[in-house]
């Protein structure tokens, strides 16, 4: 006797949705910069200042003060700690995109990051482990990704100037091509314990079909040498 399998309805479905999606293949190349503060717009830096509250306000002032002063940020990633999101996405490295029925994966090089952006209707844990990418799940709004992430670490920062964040902060990306060789992606920052309002910041991204990631090895620890070519642990 041989017994006939019912097909997995939910996984065709998802698997044409799949084949529908945009041409999204190939590495990605940051072009906006690194300073989601200060992104470049058309070859200049443009100030992007975010509606930091009063408490925020004077931390971050105390900061870029010290910065100015000769002191460098205390960053985490000089040791080789994960940058987390938003910071990654902003990186000077590549990224890639992977679709994947009821997933959409993306690969950075920066790190060797993975980000899993779940798109088969799930929604976030009610109780979630912060993590340094956090939780994401996204949705196709024709050809544009929208993703919400939240569950993000509150000792990560947006960028090198020290702009930090509280474990608050929601992250939605609409992700989308901007030409055939060009990616967009509009993010919108809350954080009620941070932002007296949304902060919004817009990437561009140029396709490079012609490159391959290199590898990226970095140990949590490491000490960055000082000029002088000694390595100082702190």
């Amino acid at each position: 006797m041989v017994l006939a399998l019912a097909p997995n309805t939910t996984t065709q479905a998802q698997t044409a949705n799949t084949a529908r999606l945009p041409d999204w293949t190939g590495i990605w190349e940051n072009v906006d910069g690194f300073l989601i503060t200060a992104p470049f717009v058309n070859g200049k830096r443009a100030p992007n200042p975010p509606p930091l509250n009063a408490e925020y306000a004077v931390k971050y002032k105390a900061v870029t003060d010290s910065a100015k002063a000769g002191k460098p940020v205390n960053d985490p990633t000089a040791n080789c700690v994960w940058p987390g999101v938003p910071r990654v996405i902003v990186s000077p490295y590549p990224s890639e995109f992977l679709f994947t029925p009821g997933r959409v994966t993306i690969i950075y090089e920066y790190m060797s990051q993975v980000r899993r952006v779940r798109t088969d209707g799930s929604k976030h844990p009610d109780d979630i482990e912060p993590s340094y990418n956090g939780d994401s799940i996204g949705h196709w709004e024709g050809d544009t990704l929208v993703v919400d992430t939240v569950g993000l670490r509150a000792d990560t920062m947006y960028e090198q100037s020290g702009l930090m964040h509280s474990d608050a902060l929601r992250i939605v990306e609409r992700i989308h091509l901007g030409g055939p060789d060009e990616l967009i992606n509009e993010m919108t920052f809350y954080d009620p314990k941070v932002l007296t309002a949304p902060w919004k910041a817009t990437w561009h991204f140029k396709r490079r079909r012609d490159w391959t990631f290199l590898d990226y090895v970095c140990s949590e620890n490491n000490r960055n040498p000082n000029i002088d070519g000694v390595t100082v642990a702190k």
